[in-house]
């Protein structure tokens, strides 16, 4: 068995990639949303606790509920959340999807999953890249919007999820030597993208 890490840049398809990979492997999907919900909802409701199991098979439900004993200050506020600064965020994601890959068949879509399960063997850990246009051009197809808005919002993700790698202390932003293998999805299609992915999974798996 094994865990996926990718890390994908802005508008590389990188979540329509890793859901089809996870379908494919018959693997948990975890990605920004789910951890976000975490994050953000620490002690929470018995209806999200049930709403986290069915989607995370129980895994993250569990982890949850362990955190929530071991931080009794924090409350749950209807229609509030406990807002976490930054590097309390990073440590509690290190945490979280250290104690996930625990448990093997995971895929984990960035949040710096890929330097958390650096040292961890089973970890296949993978790029998406693509040119600037390429990615304009799958932001403005999939939210219809035109190309200087699309290219506002890639640009500004894009500078927002490398100062966020920045802070796990690893050098550079984005070290392509910690990856198995970089991927452009310009270049490769979804499909064969997914093809080989697999099979590095089930080499170092």
């Amino acid at each position: 068995m094994a865990v996926v890490s990718i890390s994908r840049q802005y508008g590389a398809g990188g979540v329509k990639l890793g859901m089809k990979l996870a379908e494919r492997l018959g693997y948990q999907f975890v990605d920004r949303n789910l951890l976000g919900q975490v994050a953000e909802q620490a002690n929470v409701s018995l209806k999200w606790v049930e709403e986290v199991e069915k989607e995370a098979g129980g895994l993250m439900a569990r982890f949850v509920a362990e955190w929530a004993r071991q931080h009794p200050h924090v409350r749950n506020i209807p229609d509030a959340s406990t807002r976490f600064d930054e590097t309390a965020y990073r440590a509690f994601l290190t945490r979280v999807i250290s104690n996930l890959a625990a448990g093997d068949r995971v895929v984990f879509m960035g949040r710096g999953s890929q330097y958390i399960l650096k040292n961890n063997p089973k970890a296949v850990r993978i790029s998406l890249v693509a040119s600037e246009q390429t990615r304009i051009a799958n932001l403005m197809e999939h939210y219809s919007v035109d190309r200087a808005k699309a290219e506002h919002v890639v640009n500004k993700e894009e500078k927002r999820r490398l100062a966020f790698l920045c802070g796990f202390g690893e050098g550079k932003s984005e070290e392509t030597a910690c990856y198995h293998a970089v991927l452009n999805t310009g270049l490769v299609h979804q499909d064969d993208a997914v093809d080989f992915i697999c099979k590095l999974v089930e080499r170092i798996g």
